[in-house]
């Protein structure tokens, strides 16, 4: 069992039922879309969008969490399509396939930051978008959620370097403070990034 199954081994939802502000800012308006979420846990996120009219398909590291996406999904009366992947690794997800695709505080072991950039970038047509929010370096300071490792948090410069072999437009990329009030696990002002790029090839 690895620390997310640990985590999401209860039946709390940890980081709420509700989506993320960023994702119902960006995408609230889409339908009939056809959306990846990586490393979407407990599956607020992926309820929500397919609650919009979407098709949405997850791809999380922990079978708890994925369990209790279903469980979320069918209590809402949608469906989710979920898959037990690390999205690390390299095709971990199809290539060119959806519409959107998303990241909300996926955070992961420094080794791995550069391949899932290249997933979440990868997995959407040309024309698609990528939209992530991710904690910045400055979140230590808040402590009000995320991983307590700097080496897993994130400053623009460092993404923007992600970006730089993708054929991608950069429609928004910005550090900003924000309150997050997700679960348990995320409450309180807090130091985000948040992305919204366009696949361009």
């Amino acid at each position: 069992m690895n620390r997310w199954d640990e985590k999401f081994r209860t039946d709390e939802y940890v980081y709420g039922v509700e989506p993320n502000e960023w994702v119902r800012t960006v995408l609230r308006r889409e339908k009939g879309r056809n959306i990846a979420l990586l490393a979407e846990g407990e599956g607020r996120n992926a309820v929500y969008l397919a609650r919009l009219g979407n098709r949405v398909t997850t791809y999380d590291f922990s079978k708890e969490g994925i369990e209790k996406t279903k469980r979320l999904a069918a209590s809402e009366d949608v469906t989710v399509d979920t898959n037990l992947q690390d999205i690390t690794v390299e095709g971990a997800l199809p290539r060119v396939t959806y519409d959107i695709s998303v990241n909300i505080f996926g955070h992961v072991p420094p080794e791995g930051k550069s391949q899932m950039f290249s997933n979440l970038i990868g997995c959407v047509k040309p024309g698609g978008l990528v939209v992530f929010e991710l904690y910045s370096k400055e979140q230590l300071e808040y402590g009000t959620g995320g991983p307590p490792d700097m080496d897993m948090l994130y400053s623009i410069d460092e993404i923007e370097g992600y970006l730089e072999s993708s054929f991608v437009e950069i429609i928004h990329l910005e550090k900003v403070t924000a309150d997050r009030h997700e679960g348990r696990m995320h409450n309180g002002r807090s130091s985000v990034i948040q992305g919204k790029l366009r696949r361009l090839a």
